[in-house]
């Protein structure tokens, strides 16, 4: 199933070995790519946009973690016109130009993304989060016991946390 959003849509490749990882990026004929070079892990992944319609490729982006493909997270941000990824140890804002616009260290394991009513992105770790901006600037930021559940509702995050602590964060 593809998954498409603002007439495209992504494809990623991971690979065990530099050495297929190469030969793969090497025969890839786009024009707009990105090598994120402050990566490293043992997998390699190369992820390819493409037209929707035309499935003509767009882009590639390409990185090593130590993460598996399940764990990483991949969000168009069409308000912002910006492309938001994470290699497992940073999260990245990159511009249609695959210029790096922002990057974020990531400290703890990311439980997600979520674009807010008010356009903004919640950045949310297994004991913290952060409301960011589309020009990368930290809106919010609060360090937490490690979280066990949480919901949103109506600008607000609802979160539970490991000795039991309820708290209510408006996203606003």
């Amino acid at each position: 199933m593809k998954q498409i959003f603002n007439n495209r849509y992504v494809k990623s490749f991971r690979f065990i070995s530099s050495y297929e990882y190469l030969y793969f990026l090497n025969n890839q004929m786009v024009r707009k790519k990105i090598f994120i070079e402050e990566s490293y892990g043992d997998y390699y992944y190369c992820y390819i946009g493409y037209n929707s319609l035309s499935s003509e490729k767009l882009f590639t982006i390409s990185f090593s973690s130590d993460e598996k493909e399940d764990n990483l997270n991949f969000l168009f941000w069409d308000k912002a016109g910006l492309i938001v990824f994470d290699t497992g140890r940073k999260l990245y804002f990159i511009d249609d130009k695959l210029d790096i616009k922002h990057d974020f260290e990531i400290t703890l394991p990311l439980i997600g993304l979520y674009l807010t009513e008010e356009n903004n992105l919640l950045v949310l770790e297994e004991a913290s989060f952060r409301v960011l901006n589309s020009s990368g600037q930290i809106l919010k930021r609060e360090l937490l016991d490690l979280i066990i559940d949480f919901s949103l509702e109506n600008n607000y995050l609802h979160i539970v946390t490991i000795d039991g602590e309820r708290v209510v964060f408006s996203l606003v």
